[in-house]
């Protein structure tokens, strides 16, 4: 009996190394980022106060109309209410082509076909 023996595929180390390289890359610049403390903008102040302004405004719109937070329930409870007493809509006269509508009214309105006409005669 003859033995073989088989080593197992390995990948290549290169690809390891480019893997390493890769996070080593990572890692440094995620640390140079942490360490590099916050570069402030120069529009932040303006952004905050513009933000502090459009929050206000939000509030008081939305007590104009009469919403707060927790009481909205039973305002949507009320609209749904008012959507279910609405009448249902007519029943449409389009019909869908493929529906099992088109397909029962399809032999009805198809005209007569055309009478085949003979092939012409060759001599």
């Amino acid at each position: 009996m003859s033995e073989t023996t088989s080593s197992p595929k390995k990948p290549a180390p290169g690809f390891f190394w480019f893997l390493v390289a890769f996070l080593g890359f990572a890692v440094g610049a995620n640390l140079l980022i942490r360490l590099g403390g916050d570069r402030p903008t120069p529009r932040d102040q303006e952004r905050a106060s513009a933000a502090a302004e459009i929050k206000t405004l939000h509030v008081e719109n939305l007590a104009k109309m009469g919403l707060a937070t927790g009481k909205s329930a039973e305002r949507l409870a009320k609209g749904a209410d008012a959507l279910k007493a609405l009448p249902a809509g007519a029943k449409s006269s389009i019909v869908v082509p493929g529906s099992p509508t088109q397909l029962q009214q399809a032999p009805a309105a198809a005209p007569a076909p055309a009478p085949a006409t003979p092939p012409p005669a060759s001599n």
